[in-house]
């Protein structure tokens, strides 16, 4: 589940705005009046000058909706919603999309009230002589996708929807220069261009205008070249579910990474994505997601068959989402042996969608054979975005494109549904959940809760010891305050209390005369703002972004976003619940087993010791025949290892379909070797070694978690085993 927290800051302008400028709109001649809006992007400064700034895409998108909202007729151009579904299409394709604005506009001059050219009658701004506009002239690209996890070989295509343009006639020349190296090259409009660059990093890209009028303009935007290569899927399921939900059939793709060796599903693990919230993430996002600490290729090398879904749009319910994963797991139980399980991994809002779909099938007789079920940090007991953060949001959303886009993500289906507290249009005295929460659990009881015909796994992100995010119930969280001659702007949030009422937003913009406000107290709140999780750093983002008005400072960095107690299924009312020091914690949990960290980590973090975690559960009771289902495959590379947690000498034993080298290692939880038991050619058939936990030169090794690895006619196969003192 990732929210991406929004940039700049401006408020919900009053309609005594647009009535203070009206007079001033027959004396446009560039139909762009950029005093109609709050300038949070500074127009002036991407004048297309060697001076301009170096743009990122938050920035280009909250300039381009200044220009059309600063419009004196309707809008001209597709909205930011459009724009951002062309770029998710592109991304689809394999292709970065370029976008451009060049466009005139026009502002009040600045001195134009002092010289007596503009005078305010009646609460309207009115030209008393002369001309009281300026023209200017904004220039600006971006690449509407900003990374790319494929920089040895990008696709960027400059369409002419996408450049945004007075002028009648197209431009002269047109450069860009990509930071490949190789220095501008001309392009044309609608040309598809092949770069390739040599390192990852971010880019700083230049564009460069000759207009027909013989004007010049440059642009310098940024890319981020995230990866040079990701390794493609064998095969992508295009999948429908075949049940709805309140009407609705769930779509999504499902990305087959087959094992090596494997020509087709043999041994799978699914894994589910969760609330990607613009939907932007693909195959190359997910990989790149579920590789840290090389987890996915782990897998891959042991054996395993990866099957990724990505939603096609992520926030929607989680019960179609839900069905659309039932559906997938059918999908793949038709193309394996009849005899072969299933590992399900849900991470985040997949841990809900995964539930749904097991229980669902489970309620209805349809089998689903997976043997193990994991939820990786899942709100199970629901999510928090600060509610005081959450009517910022509101507040801003008018002026601010990124506040505004992020309003719609948390009016989403899913993220109603999560939120142990939502906003409400009018604030209401306490914290509450929006009713789709009580939907969602009522869902869930009509198919029994949880699924019971699985191993059922719970991984959190959230401190297991009781640490708090780093901050008390009502602590403030953001504190921002600018006061000057036209503008003055307060932006101020605090966590919610422990159960006294207090404020947890303060906002105000004064423009002109013009003034909006607004306070919000509530009570009765349970503290799950600073509460052990896992934490996403949302107030960080905002203080790291420079606000076109005063500052915007994060006193602390990062909130709650999944507890502790909820991705381990507790139903309890304490956010400092004492997870380690409980006994028979596992009783308590919807779980057969639950694993937390000492300290709190960022939400849906891979670390090395979750990943062995993660694949411990996922090789536990892993077969592709059931015992005395027939005889196993002769070509298959076997690995065994007994007894475990063992004490003494641990018995090892292989097999191998043909003769060939055999490399048998012996590695620690940091994938360091500590000892190598076999290395060299081997007979087909069944081999045996030996390790007595000591490292090559005789000594003892600590006890703990140690892995074996197998390599042997080109297959590799982990085991994990526990060495006791």
């Amino acid at each position: 589940m990732a929210l991406a927290a929004p940039v700049a800051a401006g408020p919900s302008l009053p309609a005594s705005w647009d009535d203070a400028f009206s007079p001033l709109e027959s004396r446009s001649r560039t139909g762009v009046l950029y005093d109609r809006v709050l300038p949070l992007a500074h127009l002036e400064r991407m004048d297309g000058g060697p001076a301009s700034p170096v743009v990122d895409l938050a920035t280009w998108r909250q300039a381009y909706d200044e220009l059309r909202r600063a419009s004196i007729a309707p809008a001209t151009g597709p909205s930011l919603d459009a724009l951002d579904a062309k770029a998710r299409e592109a991304q689809r394709r394999g292709e970065i999309p370029l976008a451009v604005f060049d466009r005139r506009f026009e502002r009040v001059r600045p001195d134009a009230l002092r010289d007596g050219t503009l005078q305010v009658i009646g609460g309207r701004l009115v030209a008393v002589h002369g001309s009281p506009l300026v023209e200017a002239r904004a220039f600006a690209a971006a690449a509407l996708a900003p990374r790319t996890y494929r920089g040895a070989d990008v696709t960027f295509v400059l369409e002419a929807a996408l450049f945004f343009t007075h002028d009648a006639s197209p431009p002269r020349a047109l450069t860009i220069d990509f930071a490949d190296g190789l220095g501008p090259r001309p392009v044309q409009i609608g040309e598809t261009i092949h770069v390739r660059y040599a390192q990852p990093g971010r880019k700083i890209l230049r564009l460069n205008l000759a207009r027909a009028d013989g004007s010049l303009a440059t642009s310098r935007f940024t890319f981020d070249v995230s990866a040079l290569a990701t390794p493609t899927p064998d095969d992508t399921l295009h999948v429908t579910a075949t049940v709805p939900f309140g009407g609705q059939y769930g779509t999504g793709e499902a990305y087959v990474y087959l094992a090596p060796g494997h020509g087709a599903l043999r041994n799978p693990v699914v894994m589910i994505e969760g609330f990607d919230s613009d939907n932007s993430m693909n195959w190359d996002e997910l990989h790149a997601l579920l590789n840290r600490e090389n987890l996915l290729e782990t897998l891959r090398a042991d054996g395993y068959d990866a099957v990724v879904l990505n939603f096609t749009d992520a926030t929607l319910a989680v019960e179609e989402n839900g069905l659309l994963v039932a559906e997938l797991l059918q999908e793949v139980q038709s193309r394996v042996a009849p005899q072969a399980t299933l590992a399900l991994v849900g991470a985040s809002m997949g841990g809900l969608c995964s539930r749904y779909a097991l229980a669902y099938m489970e309620s209805h007789g349809i089998p689903h054979r997976v043997r193990t079920w994991i939820s990786f940090d899942g709100p199970q007991a629901g999510a928090d975005i600060p509610l005081g953060l959450q009517y910022w949001i509101k507040f801003f959303s008018g002026q601010s494109a990124d506040a505004a886009a992020f309003l719609q993500v948390l009016g989403r289906p899913a993220a109603r549904q999560m939120l142990l507290y939502h906003f409400t249009d009018s604030p209401g005295t306490t914290g509450e959940p929006d009713p789709m929460r009580d939907s969602l659990e009522a869902s869930f009881a009509a198919v029994g809760g949880y699924p019971v015909q699985t191993r059922r796994v719970a991984i959190a992100n959230g401190s297991g010891m009781q640490q708090n995010q780093g901050f008390l119930p009502g602590a403030q969280l953001i504190r921002y305050e600018y006061n000057g001659l036209f503008v003055a702007i307060t932006g101020n949030v605090w966590a919610v209390p422990d159960a006294a009422s207090q404020t947890i937003f303060n906002g105000s913009t004064r423009i002109l005369f013009s003034t909006t406000s607004q306070t919000v107290n509530v009570g009765g709140t349970l503290p799950w703002d600073g509460a052990p999780g896992g934490w996403r750093a949302s107030m960080l983002e905002l203080d790291t972004t420079q606000a076109p008005f005063g500052d915007i400072v994060a006193l602390h960095p990062a909130h709650c976003f999944i507890p502790a107690v909820s991705a381990l299924g507790l139903t309890t009312g304490n956010p400092l619940f004492d997870v380690a020091g409980t006994p028979g914690l596992v009783a308590l949990t919807p779980f057969d087993t639950v694993y937390y960290p000492p300290a709190n980590q960022e939400h849906v973090l891979i670390t090395p010791e979750n990943a062995v975690w993660a694949r411990e559960e996922i090789e536990r009771g892993a077969v592709v025949g059931v015992p005395g289902g027939g005889p196993k495959d002769p070509n298959e590379v076997r690995l065994a290892a007994a007894p475990s947690p063992f004490t003494g000498p641990l018995r090892i034993q292989f097999t191998q379909p043909r003769p060939g080298r055999v490399s048998l290692r012996v590695l620690d939880v940091t994938g360091r070797e500590v000892c190598r038991l076999v290395d060299g050619p081997r007979p087909l058939g069944t081999g045996s070694a030996g390790w007595n936990g000591r490292d090559p030169r005789g000594a003892r090794l600590s006890s703990g978690i140690y892995f074996l690895r197998l390599e042997a006619s080109g297959v590799k196969r982990t085991r994990r085993v526990v060495k006791l003192d």
